[in-house]
């Protein structure tokens, strides 16, 4: 159903709600507490609770209504609350925009489907930068975006995906603000990311090696440059990608004149070119499918058995 009609980060889909939910009343607990780092920590742990209650409460209730009124009524509410969690056709939509405006010559489109991709800025951006970024998003929206709610369907059902999507969405709309404000969301989007943000780099350089690409430089870009971005889970499919394509995505970051070499991610054994995008998209769907074919057979398994 994703790959087939795929909200592409829309505000009228539920992820979207979400998070225009967390952004609206963001502001209101973090004024309405005091600016101390006792007063911001709980203002940012009471944003995370109201949401886990407007979202998943009410999921909850009619899911049981659903199931008690028929199964096939409580199956397809679920089914739904999947395709809510999981949004890998973005994937598809903005990097097949961005390799096409490239194509064409018009690297303003391809800025502005990049800057619906990534919360990163993209103005004046040269075409290997915007090859660079484009990789680099389509790399984080592989865990964020499809392996991590998977992970967690896998684990709880369409319940479980929603509780992922929206812990990850309240952690989108409080970065950059203040570091105690955002440590609930952030700290709890990190804790639930670490397994399936793994998980995704291995896919990804497994992939690699069936696309043919540079499964070696895979292998060993992930495990030097997995943690270099302050993501410390999106920088993991990040490196991965880098190393399978042979480019480097994160050059490097100054800091007020500083050089800062930890954040850099990988190799520039070649110069990116717009081919990259598409492979970063192909590694993108093969992790993806390797993922939901590995959750499908252990479900089925374990309901043969038990």
């Amino acid at each position: 159903m994703d790959m087939m009609f795929g909200d592409f980060g829309s505000a009228y889909s539920l992820s979207g709600l979400m998070e225009k939910a967390a952004r609206f009343f963001k502001d209101k607990f973090k004024n309405r507490y005091v600016s101390s780092h006792e007063g911001q920590t709980l203002a940012g742990s009471l944003l995370l609770a109201l949401m886990v209650i407007i979202f998943i409460l009410p999921a909850v209730a009619l899911l049981v209504l659903m199931y008690k009124v028929h199964l096939i009524a409580g199956v397809l509410t679920e089914a739904l609350f999947c395709f809510a969690a999981i949004n890998e056709k973005k994937v598809n939509y903005y990097g097949t925009g961005i390799l096409k405006a490239l194509l064409k010559g018009k690297p303003l489109a391809a800025r502005r489907k990049l800057s619906a991709l990534t919360d990163e800025n993209v103005k004046g951006l040269r075409e290997d930068e915007i090859i660079k970024l484009s990789v680099k998003a389509i790399a984080e929206n592989t865990f964020e975006s499809a392996i991590a709610p998977m992970t967690f369907i896998f684990l709880g059902g369409g319940i479980g995906g929603l509780v992922y999507t929206v812990v990850n969405k309240t952690a989108r709309a409080v970065k950059g603000e203040d570091v105690y404000f955002s440590l609930a969301a952030r700290g709890m989007n990190d804790v639930f990311g670490f397994f399936p943000s793994r998980l995704a780099a291995y896919l990804s350089v497994k992939d690699a090696r069936l696309l043919a690409l540079d499964f070696n430089n895979a292998k060993k870009i992930w495990k030097r440059d997995g943690k270099n971005l302050s993501s410390i889970n999106g920088s993991q499919t990040v490196a991965a990608f880098a190393g399978a394509l042979d480019i480097e995505v994160v050059g490097d970051v100054y800091s007020d004149e500083e050089y800062i070499p930890s954040q850099h991610i990988g190799d520039p054994k070649k110069e990116p070119d717009q081919s990259d995008i598409f492979y970063a998209q192909q590694i993108s769907y093969g992790a993806v499918f390797i993922a939901a074919v590995i959750f499908m057979a252990i479900r089925l398994a374990l309901g043969l058995i038990f």
